[in-house]
């Protein structure tokens, strides 16, 4: 028999929406238990300033990899669902045996990605975001002296970039980021 196979699955919720996404772990979970040589399912929640962060582990006897999960029709259709109240679809880790515990070195400090990478991120983040404010709020602030216009715009866009924005920013480009120039 082969080792079980683990994954730790993150997700970022909003407070607001965390009983809902609860409910749908929750019948995930029992989904799951359906299914040939799952072995266990534990969450992990840690709350934010605006966001849940959820780290749900899912072990199996074997390797039955997300691709898999969505060709279940029933966990298919409860991930969409989760993926809606997340923003997409979760941050994954797997490791067979106890390596999701013991194979990274724990003294060592989690590498940034290049400076260019991460200007770049920024960049992609916050100028599409700053035009569709600019142009969604002249009508409304328009009038009212420029600086405070400016600051208007900076609340609005920290905001928006602190959440959903740059989580899922950084979700889509993560593999990009953290892989060697």
């Amino acid at each position: 028999m082969s080792a079980p196979v683990t994954f730790a699955i993150t997700d970022h919720v909003p407070l607001a929406k965390r009983q809902h996404y609860e409910r749908l772990v929750a019948d995930l979970h029992d989904l799951f238990e359906q299914q040939p040589g799952f072995l266990s399912a534990d969450t992990v929640r840690h709350q934010r300033n605006h966001v849940m962060e959820y780290t749900v582990l899912v072990r199996w006897e074997h390797e039955f990899t997300p691709q898999d999960w969505r060709k279940v029709p029933a966990i298919a259709e409860k991930l969409t669902s989760i993926e809606k109240i997340t923003g997409g679809a979760a941050s994954f880790a797997e490791a067979t045996g106890s390596g999701l515990w013991f194979d990274h070195q724990q003294s060592a400090a989690p590498a940034l990605p290049p400076f260019w990478k991460r200007v770049l991120v920024s960049v992609i983040a916050v100028y599409p975001m700053l035009m569709v404010l600019i142009l969604s709020t002249t009508p409304l602030i328009g009038a009212l002296p420029q600086p405070l216009q400016v600051f208007i715009l900076v609340v609005i866009l920290s905001a928006l970039l602190t959440w959903p924005i740059m989580p899922l920013v950084n979700r889509a480009l993560g593999p990009w980021l953290s892989k060697s120039s």
